[in-house]
């Protein structure tokens, strides 16, 4: 393994920007989607299809070679694997949405990081409209962007949650309260492969009507419903047996967290559990990439507080709360999940 930066990768990161921007450029103009229907198509053939005059066209897919997310042999041009697989519309794992999310509100807002990591708050909030101390709550004034970022949650969960039921045995569950829920994706997709489980989406009230809408669509309006609020001060569920964060005390800071942990302790039965599903740090934070990248985010954005903790520090996060066993598995892309029992 090589410990030292080459200048290639300085270059990377240096041109960080641009490199999103192809990338973006072949997720809107539809690249992947077009190589995916007819692989080996030629350069002039790509322009043809979308429209692009010949040196647009030679720009874009030089771009796009280069950071080897299509792949040139001779004239012709494919998709790498791994686009194949979550770049390509239509795709159960198609993560275009999530890419969205950082085109629309990470990429605009953190140009202010350097001046958030000086005050130690999220200085990048003042992008979007509001009063409020956070992104999430702020996202209710726009609808647009709202939506633009629940599409990313939901295509993050599509992507990174299906082996969740596999890996994760709720057989002795029978009230899962998904906190944070979003959508529903995570509560259908639970639901759906536990057919005896109930499940509750306890999440702010404009999200709650997004995932009504998709909970009826799914045909399961019968055990997955939703609870409108505030999980830092509303009551949590009654007779809820287990609690879910996915993807979410990444949002605020180790006493915020815990604090939230402790009221999930008291409203649960004993024997009840708690999990925490997201991109885990490794415990002597040198990694991996997802948690390096993905925490300037927080700071910047989200709240000003979290970012993405260590298997470890969630774990001391659930001790202080009361729970007295904790169990990890690990899962792909730097996932994975944390049950806590009272």
């Amino acid at each position: 393994m090589q410990d030292d930066l080459d200048f290639n990768g300085l270059a990377l990161i240096a041109g960080g920007h641009t490199a999103f921007q192809l990338f973006w450029a072949g997720i809107q103009l539809g690249v992947f989607g077009l190589l995916s229907k007819s692989p080996g198509l030629s350069k002039a053939e790509i322009g043809k299809e979308l429209g692009l005059a010949q040196q647009p066209t030679r720009i874009l897919m030089t771009g796009l070679t280069a950071l080897k997310l299509v792949i040139k042999d001779g004239d012709a041009f494919r998709n790498a694997a791994i686009v194949e697989q979550i770049f390509v519309p239509g795709k159960p794992e198609d993560m275009s949405d999530v890419m969205g999310w950082q085109y629309h509100i990470v990429y605009p807002a953190e140009m202010d990081f350097v001046e958030s990591l000086r005050q130690n708050t999220n200085v990048g909030l003042r992008h979007f409209p509001g009063t409020e101390d956070n992104l999430y709550q702020r996202l209710a004034h726009d609808p647009r962007l709202e939506k633009v970022f629940q599409d990313a949650m939901s295509a993050l969960s599509r992507a990174n949650n299906q082996l969740l039921p596999q890996k994760w045995d709720l057989s002795k569950v029978h009230h899962l309260v998904d906190a944070g829920g979003g959508n529903a994706t995570n509560a259908i997709n639970l639901a759906r492969a536990n057919p005896h489980l109930r499940v509750t989406v306890f999440d702010a009230p404009t999200v709650c009507a997004l995932a009504e809408k998709n909970i009826a669509q799914a045909g399961l309006s019968d055990r997955v419903k939703t609870h409108p609020g505030n999980f830092f001060v509303d009551p949590f569920p009654s007779d809820a047996d287990c609690i879910l964060f996915c993807h979410m005390l990444t949002i605020w800071s180790a006493e915020k967290d815990t604090a939230l942990l402790r009221r999930v302790y008291e409203a649960l039965p004993p024997g009840g559990t708690v999990a925490i599903f997201n991109m885990m740090g490794w415990d002597d934070e040198t990694g991996p990439m997802t948690a390096a990248l993905g925490s300037p985010y927080f700071l910047a954005i989200a709240t000003g507080q979290g970012m993405m903790y260590t298997w470890r520090e969630y774990e001391s996060f659930l001790a202080a709360a009361g729970f007295k066993q904790t169990q990890r598995t690990e899962l792909p892309r730097d996932h994975g999940v944390l049950v806590g029992v009272k």
